[in-house]
């Protein structure tokens, strides 16, 4: 008779240890199980101290400068802080936008990385004001009369008539535009006036003159506004005017106009507005309440209120995943899709699982997972459902406040930090625990790594030194007097290997296997019905045996 464990996999706590798969644990801590062996898991690698920020618990890493290294920024954790690159390909401004620091905000690489840190180091308001007031336009002044055809003598000998103009009634508008050419919507129209457009070179009674509205105060970075007329019932473009003038005189005639006004709903994003997400299509989505709102495609500044959607919940988290846009609430969940942020359909998914906690929304792939009262719930397509309802029992999963989780997509794994450690869940294999707690996070794509913020400095996660791995098996039951294990064997990749043989809720032995061979185990304990193994190591384990005799060890 033997144990015999060759095939690793994590803890299933919801089930009693006696009803366990003989491959999964009641303790499976600090270890890596994705060979199937006993492998340490790797540690965490000090990056840099975060110093300036107080109780850092945002991170971002900027990676645009500083020759390929970047640079962090981090706020403190009276923030929750959400932050997107730029949409536009190759933004010649490196801008970075984001929300959770007061109203939503942006910044370019040269202000944002300015000085020694800590970074951001400046920005402006996310969004384009209208101007406060509207224009004024004066009526233009009598029609000029045609200078008189004279003779040598200084004589009157004709006078000729201009070609004819035409009266158009007429008004204006202003917008408001960036540095980075971004545009807000319009100021309210001017007073209408009828205004005479030349035709055929008729110079006479064409100019208008406009007075311009002032630049709202705040940091918005204007540096011009965009004078627009209406004719044939659009406004066009007549003129970009410099930010400090006060007035302009039009003198452009109807076939000089411009394109036609486009921002007339680019409203700056609401102030409250949080969550923001970057989705495939260049459209950015946030929340604020019970809203979802969304800004025009590859123009960050652009949020027409048109595009919002109501739930009948607050709105806790988002996740942009393949199928869509998975939007969870203090209520039930729904999944947002649509190809236009003019045109986005919502679904209500089936099930009563509320977001216990914003950072623990996870975009998986197909699906994303968040933290319920329940357990981790997985929303995707038409579906939601408690994943880890047969892993963990609700009183387990309650007792790892779940309100507090912290979560990143590691690995094709959940990993998830909580106050009092840190968990990996693989659906299907199980759940693993860490000795690490972590205030923040950000996974780096184009390093493929998970840096961490753990205390005052950043760490990178899975780079640093093997750790020391627990694993305890199932418990095994045999007749009383039918078990006399005598034997043990280790084998492992390197030693020693600490092997602890429990039974009957007594250790047997705890012994420090220096290599493969066999090594024998205490006499007396052949009446015990209960045996439990439980591995120590710094190295990696591919087996563990005991057996009533030396011949039945592999």
């Amino acid at each position: 008779m033997k144990i015999a464990l060759a095939n690793f996999q994590g803890e299933i706590p919801i089930l009693d240890a006696r009803l366990l798969p003989e491959s999964n644990a009641q303790v499976a801590r600090n270890v890596y199980l994705k060979r199937g062996t006993l492998k340490p898991h790797n540690g965490i690698s000090a990056v840099q101290s975060l110093p300036g920020v107080t109780n850092p618990a945002n991170l971002y890493h900027y990676d645009q400068g500083n020759d390929g290294d970047g640079f962090w920024f981090s706020w403190g954790d009276q923030y929750d802080v959400d932050v997107v690159r730029s949409p536009i390909a190759d933004d010649a401004y490196g801008r970075v936008y984001w929300t959770g620091q007061g109203a939503p905000k942006m910044s370019a690489i040269d202000m944002a990385t300015a000085g020694s840190g800590p970074y951001p180091s400046s920005w402006y308001a996310l969004g384009v004001p209208a101007p406060d007031s509207a224009p004024v336009a004066s009526e233009p002044s009598t029609r000029a009369e045609p200078d008189p055809i004279t003779n040598e003598d200084g004589d009157t000998v004709e006078i000729p008539e201009f070609p004819p103009s035409t009266a158009l009634q007429t008004a204006y508008v202003v917008t408001l535009v960036t540095e980075f050419g971004e545009e807000g919507p319009p100021s309210d129209p001017s007073n209408f006036l009828l205004r005479w457009d030349n035709v055929e070179g008729n110079p006479a009674g064409g100019e208008v003159v406009v007075d311009l509205p002032g630049v709202p105060t705040g940091a918005q970075n204007i540096v011009s506004k965009r004078l627009y007329r209406v004719e044939s019932g659009q406004y066009q473009r007549v003129a970009d005017i410099p930010a400090a003038t006060g007035s302009y005189t039009d003198e452009v005639p109807s076939q000089g106009l411009g394109v036609s006004l486009r921002s007339l709903y680019w409203d700056a994003p609401n102030p409250e507005m949080t969550g923001l997400t970057l989705l495939p299509n260049g459209v950015l989505t946030g929340f604020f309440g019970s809203t979802l709102a969304f800004s025009e495609a590859y123009l960050p500044h652009a949020w027409p209120t048109g595009y919002q959607l109501a739930f009948d919940d607050p709105v806790v988290a988002i996740a942009a995943i393949s199928g869509g846009l998975v939007v969870a609430t203090t209520g039930q969940p729904w999944l947002v899709t649509g190809s236009s942020p003019a045109a986005m359909a919502q679904m209500k998914l089936d099930v009563n699982q509320p977001c216990a906690a914003k950072r623990s929304m996870v975009d998986m792939g197909g699906f994303a997972i968040y933290a319920s009262y329940d357990g981790l719930v997985a929303a995707g397509g038409s579906d939601a459902r408690v994943v880890t309802r047969e892993v963990l029992s609700k009183e387990q999963w309650l007792a790892l406040k779940p309100e507090t989780i912290r979560a990143f997509r590691y690995d094709g794994a959940y990993l998830a930090f909580y106050e009092g450690g840190a968990f990996l869940f693989t659906p299907g294999q199980g759940i693993e625990f860490f000795d690490y707690e972590a205030s923040a996070g950000y996974y780096d794509v184009t390093r493929d790594t998970l840096y961490l913020i753990i205390g005052n400095g950043i760490y990178a996660w899975d780079k640093g030194a093997p750790l020391t791995l627990t694993w305890r098996s199932k418990l095994f039951e045999f007749p009383p007097g039918s078990a006399g294990f005598s034997c043990a064997k280790v084998i492992a990749y390197g030693y020693p290997v600490r092997l602890r043989v429990i039974a009957d809720g007594s250790p047997v032995i705890e012994h420090d296997a220096a290599g493969p061979d066999m090594f024998r185990l205490p006499a007396g304990f052949t009446l015990c019905r209960e045996w439990e193994l439980e591995v120590i190591s710094d190295h990696e384990v591919t087996s563990v045996q005991i057996a009533t005799s030396p011949g039945e060890l592999i």
